[in-house]
């Protein structure tokens, strides 16, 4: 769980380097959402990735209960801050929906890979 927490941190604090760029070199393009979202999706992606992790050690149903609930819940949290968001701010909205999105697959494919790689431990340890 260790080495999860120190990539989750590595990808984080790569995403919020290019937002710090993106003031530095394109300040027109920038808005002060954009690291902000790196700590949303860091913090929601390790939320659902824990209670993930915690399910498949418990059971296989509670695991694929757990895993489509957590997708469902926090599929809904994006639709809320990012109606909230535009209907707030709509003169910022192509960038923060352009920024969401790619914040959105980054940490998708993270969250993934991870967890491709914990099953694939875990598979291992059983068959030792």
């Amino acid at each position: 769980m260790r080495r999860y927490y120190i990539s989750l941190l590595l990808v984080s604090l790569v995403l919020i380097l290019a937002s710090f760029m993106m003031m530095w070199f394109a300040p027109q393009a920038f808005i002060v959402a954009m690291p902000l979202l790196v700590l949303y999706f860091a913090i929601l992606t390790l939320v659902q990735h824990t209670i993930v992790v915690k399910a498949m050690q418990r059971s296989p149903k509670t695991f694929v209960q757990l895993f489509l609930g957590t997708t469902v819940g926090v599929l809904f949290i994006h639709l809320i801050v990012l109606a909230s968001f535009l209907l707030t701010t709509p003169a910022q909205g192509r960038r923060f929906l352009i920024a969401f999105c790619i914040g959105y697959v980054v940490y998708l494919v993270f969250e993934t890979v991870a967890l491709v790689r914990y099953v694939d431990n875990e598979k291992k340890k059983r068959q030792n």
